[in-house]
């Protein structure tokens, strides 16, 4: 297993490794082995799935009980971070739609024309509140959209009925906003723009500190909640891939002021990919059996 590079609360692995590994045999070095309360260690991937071969291989490392680390989905703890200050519900998915079609109904009439009633108008709304929680996770102020409105103003290339979104986008959205809070409800998108607005506010003494595993990508809402716990100190970032191979990186890097490297040089990948094509999970069965055969 090849050593990480550590700098400055920043762990890199290469892709040509098993993160899962190296992340086991990382939580081993520096708690297990150190006799730290992991219990008071916390843990966030992307999703949920990985937390479970996580927990597995800890297990099987311990052979007895144990206490195991806080595990979180980001989307659970940009919750858990908002909860801190507020609680809220989730928004139903047609209850929440059918806000928007009254809000729309109040504040800009005019893109209901030709879709007046509320069936005829819900494809719609569903890529409108896509398109604002979009705006949200990513940050984007009223200024910015003021100007997509200048650019929709002066025919910028797109359909006029987009047009006459854009123009209204913000008034929408800050009435929609302005619903969602009253009535105790944070969409998606909310709750992330929420929880970079307050994450200063709170100083996370329940963890010794939190890991932030395996990211590839981080909207501007999770850059303003991560980078205001690395500042601190209470946290560490681990990714797997190489700024100079992933242009993605490299935001993260210029953003964190960190170098996401695998080593002096970045390293080859050790495996030969092929893709083959299957009309089907049936079709995906028969083709792996074949393919395994021949290994």
């Amino acid at each position: 297993m090849k050593t990480a590079v550590a700098k400055n609360k920043v762990i890199t692995y290469s892709f040509c490794e098993s993160f899962k590994d190296n992340l086991v045999q990382f939580i081993r070095q520096e708690y297990i082995q150190r006799g730290a309360d992991l219990s008071r260690l916390a843990i966030v991937f992307g999703g949920k799935r990985p937390a479970m071969f996580l927990k597995r291989d800890l297990a099987q490392g311990f052979q007895k009980s144990f206490y195991p680390p806080v595990f979180f989905a980001i989307d659970e703890f940009i919750q858990y971070t908002v909860k801190k200050k507020q609680s809220f519900n989730q928004p139903q998915d047609l209850d929440n739609c059918f806000l928007l079609y009254k809000l729309a109904k109040e504040i800009t009439p005019q893109i209901l024309e030709g879709r007046a009633t509320f069936a005829q108008f819900l494809p719609w709304i569903r890529e409108i509140l896509k398109f604002i929680d979009h705006l949200d996770l990513e940050n984007i102020e009223d200024k910015a959209l003021n100007n997509i409105r200048a650019n929709a103003e002066i025919g910028y290339d797109v359909p006029d009925d987009i047009n006459q979104l854009l123009r209204h986008i913000v008034l929408l959205r800050g009435a929609y906003h302005k619903q969602l809070v009253a009535g105790g409800t944070f969409s998606r998108g909310l709750q992330y723009l929420t929880a970079a607005q307050t994450v200063g506010d709170h100083d996370y003494g329940e963890f010794d500190q939190i890991l932030f595993c395996n990211f590839f990508y981080f909207h501007r809402t999770e850059e303003k909640v991560v980078k205001s716990l690395y500042e601190r100190g209470k946290a560490t970032l681990i990714f797997q891939g190489d700024q100079r191979k992933w242009p993605v990186l490299q935001r993260i890097s210029r953003m964190f002021d960190c170098p996401i490297l695998e080593g002096d040089q970045p390293r080859e990948t050790e495996f030969k990919l092929h893709l083959h094509a299957a009309l089907d999970v049936h079709s995906q069965v028969a083709l792996l059996r074949e393919a395994l055969k021949k290994i």
